[in-house]
């Protein structure tokens, strides 16, 4: 896909840190040799999920001095690095697209749609749009507004879900405009690490101690809800006894209490495994349902690849498209009493709990997967181009 017929074009990409979820695609971008792409980033936040992944990728990267900004809104922390010399990089750079991370890293994100606009530049915001069943915080009214006003001038918006599309609609931004990239891992090396397991070993190796697994992967803080999971869990627990499992994968400032909590709750076969990153597919493969109680949205696509049905409540927008009725559950109000119900029923019910496995690698397979993604971000750029 051409996106200048004279030349190759520049593209430079804005973003906090080069997150490990993004370096692939910034990669294959890349890789393509239809525009000289560079990332310009900031520093970790050690400490956070907000670091700058260690592995290799191959593409143009560069890491701009800044200042690290730590404050918090109504839903959840921010942490956003200013650089004070990114529009005079810009100037050097002289990119004919910029496409930024969204309001996450506004302060840097801004510097760019004003070199964009100054210099008759193209500039796309890319971003979720916003929170589902939440409200802009109202001590940052001047903040929202600015936001706002750059979403609706932007010249493309890439979003990561139907969800985003129909906020980016709600607040004026045309519809040919915007572009909806699903949110999802790097399926294709995925499935590459998943081939080198055997499935079946894994899967009988987990089951040895349980008939039925539930897994939870990500961070163990209060936007998660894992607590609401471990109580469903000590329900099914008491109904079933060793029967069934759960394996909690991930750290956080939680992990003490909601260890004390399963203990607490009387329920044994809790396993906190802590973060796990290169060997995290075997917890994947040998568990039989994934559930997402609070926030999040990558871990949603990893767990389909695998092939888990999925129980989730309210992520980042893209459950509404990854997950249905064919593949899991969906329930935007999920409390404890509800998730038990559906953990009971899909234990008590094997050709359902099958036939959702084969859904969520299905759809991964056909329609989310890092090559739609990839293909949407070239669609992005190729509109503002030729607009």
């Amino acid at each position: 896909m051409q996106y200048c017929n004279e030349r190759k074009l520049k593209l430079v990409v804005l973003s906090r840190v080069v997150q490990h979820y993004r370096a692939p695609v910034y990669e294959k971008l890349s890789l393509t040799g239809q525009a000289n792409l560079k990332v310009i980033y900031g520093p970790d936040f050690e400490g956070t999920k907000v670091v700058s992944t260690s592995a290799k990728f191959a593409f143009p990267k560069e890491r701009i001095r800044s200042v690290r900004i730590r404050s918090r809104t109504i839903n959840n922390a921010v942490l956003m690095p200013f650089s004070p010399f990114l529009f005079f990089k810009l100037i050097r750079e002289k990119p004919q697209v910029i496409l930024s991370e969204g309001a996450s890293n506004l302060l840097n994100a801004l510097q760019g749609f004003v070199y964009a606009k100054l210099f008759r530049k193209k500039f796309i915001w890319w971003s979720l749009g916003k929170l589902q069943h939440t409200e802009f915080d109202v001590k940052r009214k001047r903040i929202n507004f600015l936001i706002n006003w750059i979403e609706r001038k932007s010249d493309a918006i890439l979003t990561y879900s139907s969800v985003g599309r129909k906020y980016f609609e709600q607040i004026g931004v045309p519809p040919e405009n915007i572009f909806v990239a699903v949110n999802v891992v790097d399926t294709d090396r995925l499935f590459e690490k998943i081939s080198q397991y055997n499935r079946e070993e894994v899967y009988r190796e987990f089951h040895r101690d349980a008939d039925f697994n539930i897994l939870y992967v990500g961070g163990l803080d209060k936007g998660k809800r894992v607590d609401v999971l471990i109580k469903a869990y000590a329900a099914l627990y008491k109904k079933y006894g060793s029967k069934v499992a759960l394996h909690i994968v991930g750290k956080g400032d939680l992990r003490d209490e909601l260890q004390d909590l399963a203990v607490t709750l009387g329920c044994h076969n809790v396993h906190f495994h802590g973060q796990v990153v290169d060997g995290v597919t075997k917890y994947f493969l040998g568990a039989d349902v994934f559930v997402l109680p609070g926030l999040g949205g990558l871990a949603i696509s990893e767990a389909m690849a695998h092939g888990l049905p999925v129980i989730v409540s309210i992520g980042d927008g893209c459950e509404v498209d990854l997950v249905d009725q064919e593949n899991g559950i969906r329930d935007p109000y999920l409390n404890e009493q509800s998730l038990y119900k559906y953990l009971d029923e899909l234990y008590a019910n094997p050709a359902l709990l099958n036939s959702m496995k084969a859904a969520s690698v299905e759809k991964v397979r056909k329609r989310f997967n890092i090559r739609q993604y990839l293909l949407t971000v070239q669609n992005a750029i190729n509109h503002v181009v030729h607009n």
